[in-house]
């Protein structure tokens, strides 16, 4: 088994899988200036007033009902991303970070990437759809509160990762406890994960530019 930071302890485990060595480090190194967290946030923050939009506006522009719909359609835009990541940190960043040729992703990994972003998108869809059909919003608020907690676990295995994920689960819980109407819930959902995210993301960049900045010093 290993801890945290990656050190062997008992069994030796990562010696005997250094596949998997290799790829966590490469997750930490991506996640160490905070500018993933950042774009996940902006992301967020965006979902949240599209919702908005629609809640303050289907009344007297009935075309806004149909915009969750386009949104959930624009989710496999998200694979782009990780583009805007590594263009912003070598647009802003490479005097501090240096520059890495990152290694080519695997097959197997694009069509992780694809299938989770399909799985979300269809599930956006799905929720739609069943708010439509007046079925009640709660499970679909709690199980995507859970559903992005877990996700936001799995993109970063690091502790902030880890409270930023149960914030976002723990909202959408009790959106659906209390039953809040699906627009508004996913406006307050969304809007949370959104500042929560940014937020850490913030802090990380803000003491890494000073970590690099002490260091060059």
């Amino acid at each position: 088994m290993t801890d945290s930071t990656l050190r062997p302890m008992g069994g030796s485990a990562v010696l005997e899988d250094p596949d998997w060595l290799a790829g966590r480090l490469m997750q930490r190194a991506w996640n160490r200036d905070g500018l993933p967290e950042i774009a996940i946030g902006l992301f967020f923050l965006f979902m949240s007033a599209v919702f908005a939009a629609q809640h303050l506006l289907e009344m007297e522009w009935p075309v806004f009902r149909a915009m969750p719909a386009v949104l959930a359609l624009i989710f496999p835009l998200t694979l782009l991303m990780p583009h805007a990541v590594k263009w912003a940190r070598n647009r802003y960043l490479i005097g501090r970070t240096g520059y890495v040729v990152d290694r080519p992703p695997i097959v197997s990994g694009r069509l992780r990437m694809v299938s989770i972003m399909s799985i979300i998108a269809f599930v956006a869809v799905a929720a739609v759809v069943l708010v439509i059909s007046s079925l009640s919003s709660r499970w679909i608020l709690a199980g995507g509160g859970v559903s992005c907690g877990v996700l936001l676990l799995i993109c970063g295995r690091e502790m902030r990762f880890v409270i930023s994920g149960a914030v976002i689960a723990v909202t959408g819980i009790l959106l659906g406890i209390y039953d809040v109407d699906f627009g508004i819930g996913c406006t307050i959902l969304y809007g949370v994960g959104g500042a929560i995210t940014v937020i850490s993301g913030t802090v990380v960049l803000v003491r890494f530019l000073r970590q690099s900045r002490e260091a060059g010093e």
